[in-house]
């Protein structure tokens, strides 16, 4: 199901959302939804303007910087707190670039290095779904539900790179930042006893790997799956490729309606 597809389904059943805290979207019907599919993942750490469950503090530092007018094209301090930042999350000295879109990224990557690894939070290094240990670059999606088509690629301080990097303010470099330094102090806080909770609601439709939930419903209906889980205030990821997540910070009274209502393909 494509997006527009998807939040047009949303929209039909529960009107516009008004409100977004931790996992759960509140909309204009007075109806809560638990999202778990959290801007494919950009909003891993919860939606608002908090930490663990709340969401990212990034918001906060965005507002403080712009505050300051440092929203220009200007060098400032914050690409060197990005770099710590990811070399802080990698355990490694890297140089942070960030990118508008992740063809670019992508592309940059492999202009020096023969395979394209990426940070997968709650599991690590991954490439082509395998865990690695090394990287000459990781292509990481920021923690930050602010738009779909930002990217950082973290390049070890090591390798030479011959790309022009992407011209970003100060205010948005600071907010990835915070949102990385979030991620971070959030990791060792979520353990698998968070995720199995829920495990008797969701093994009849989803393979569960830590937080990630891979779908076992046919692809071919998916689509009426994803309706079907809306219809029981429960919004997953459209996208039969991208996995959903265990809502955490919910309680397991988000899954009454499929409870009671299983779903028949």
């Amino acid at each position: 199901m494509v997006k527009e597809e998807y939040y047009a389904e949303i929209k039909a059943r529960f009107g516009e959302i008004k409100r977004a805290r931790g996992t759960f979207l509140y909309t204009e019907k007075g109806q809560r939804v638990t999202d778990m599919y959290l801007e494919n993942g950009r909003a891993i750490l919860g939606w608002g303007n908090g930490n663990g469950t709340n969401g990212t503090s990034a918001f906060l530092k965005l507002k403080n910087i712009i505050n300051r007018g440092l929203t220009g094209s200007f060098e400032t301090d914050f690409q060197g707190q990005l770099d710590h930042a990811v070399s802080d999350l990698l355990n490694a000295q890297c140089k942070a670039f960030v990118f508008f879109d992740e063809t670019k990224a992508q592309k940059a990557a492999l202009s020096f290095s023969k395979r394209l690894v990426k940070y997968v939070p709650w599991v690590g290094l991954v490439h082509e779904k395998e865990p690695v240990h090394d990287f000459e670059c990781v292509l990481i999606t920021p923690p930050l539900p602010w738009t779909d088509n930002l990217y950082i690629l973290a390049v070890r301080h090591d390798i030479t790179t011959l790309f022009l990097p992407e011209i970003i303010s100060g205010a948005m470099l600071g907010a990835l930042s915070r949102a990385v330094y979030d991620l971070i102090a959030e990791i060792p806080c979520r353990q698998e006893k968070d995720w199995f909770v829920f495990d008797v609601y969701l093994k009849n439709y989803f393979e569960r790997k830590g937080c990630y939930l891979y779908p076992k419903v046919p692809k071919d209906k998916y689509d009426d799956f994803v309706k079907y889980c809306l219809d029981c205030n429960l919004a997953i990821s459209p996208d039969y490729d991208v996995p959903s997540l265990v809502p955490y910070g919910a309680d397991k009274g988000v899954f009454n309606l499929m409870a009671k209502n299983p779903w028949k393909a």
